[in-house]
């Protein structure tokens, strides 16, 4: 090229003017702006008078929406754990406050003795766990009123409960109903470990435990104690009786609890059999 030769672009090479470019046309694109445009014009008018509504009305109506929504999630999910805590539990549903006779005085101080109770439970969780002590003769109401607490703590607190006859206990863990000793293990940290263990009829007939049954007792009240675990503990024995049959080890166990002792008196308030009233 010769030095006084012109340096013009080619047509080819020169960039086009900005008002000469022509982008290709997306419909799909449109359709979506339309529609969001549409949205947000439906959005900023009130639906009665046609006002506008500001950016600020328009983000307290969302946040209430998704806090209705959350709420909504929660309840739902509360209710789920609390039915599942009622069936892992395996409580008979008439075991309630609500079913009891409130009017009956021999029963004014068990219940409010098991409100404080539920009161002062998570309280407990962090100071050494709490022992009820509930005793009396045949259908005074001992396990409905055990399994009351049991129903409140699990709809208040959703708190996990065993509710198990001390039979039960001894044939899945002396008497091979549980046989896997996997298993087994399992069954006896969950004794350990459950939130509320409700233990009904020790020494039923008012007999006196095994030693070997009332040394696993006595450990295994022990070691709840350690992990400030509650206790609810259902008998025929009076306190005294208590101590005889489950021997000094295990009833040491029970007293270091510093236990609340209720008891419950009275006939039967079972029905009838037929016209026999015994």
């Amino acid at each position: 090229m010769k030095k006084n030769e012109p340096t013009h672009l080619s047509q080819e090479n020169r960039a086009e003017p900005l008002h000469s470019v022509h982008r290709e046309h997306d419909p799909q694109l449109q359709k979506q702006m339309n529609t969001l445009l549409q949205r947000i014009q439906r959005l900023r008018r009130n639906p009665d008078d046609h006002t506008e509504l500001d950016y600020e009305t328009l983000r307290q109506q969302y946040e209430a929406a998704a806090n209705r929504e959350v709420r909504q999630l929660q309840q739902e999910a509360q209710r789920h754990r609390i039915e599942r805590l009622i069936a892992q539990a395996d409580l008979n549903p008439e075991w309630l406050f609500a079913r009891m006779d409130h009017t009956d005085p021999t029963l004014e101080y068990a219940i409010q003795t098991a409100r404080s109770f539920i009161s002062g439970f998570e309280h407990w969780e962090q100071h050494g766990g709490s022992c009820v002590l509930i005793y009396g003769g045949y259908g005074t109401g001992k396990s409905t009123l055990a399994g009351a607490i049991a129903h409140e703590l699990i709809a208040q607190h959703q708190k996990s409960v065993i509710f198990q006859q001390w039979a039960s206990v001894v044939d899945r863990l002396f008497f091979g109903v549980i046989e896997d000793q996997e298993e087994r293990n399992r069954y006896r940290r969950a004794l350990e470990e459950v939130d509320l263990l409700i233990i009904d009829e020790i020494g039923s007939n008012r007999a006196k435990l095994l030693e070997s049954q009332s040394s696993f007792l006595g450990h295994l009240l022990r070691r709840r104690r350690n992990l400030s675990k509650s206790v609810i503990l259902i008998t025929n024995h009076a306190p005294a009786s208590l101590h005889h049959a489950l021997g000094d080890f295990c009833f040491e166990a029970i007293k270091a609890f510093n236990p609340v002792d209720i008891q419950l008196i009275g006939p039967s308030r079972r029905p009838h059999v037929g016209n026999y009233q015994g």
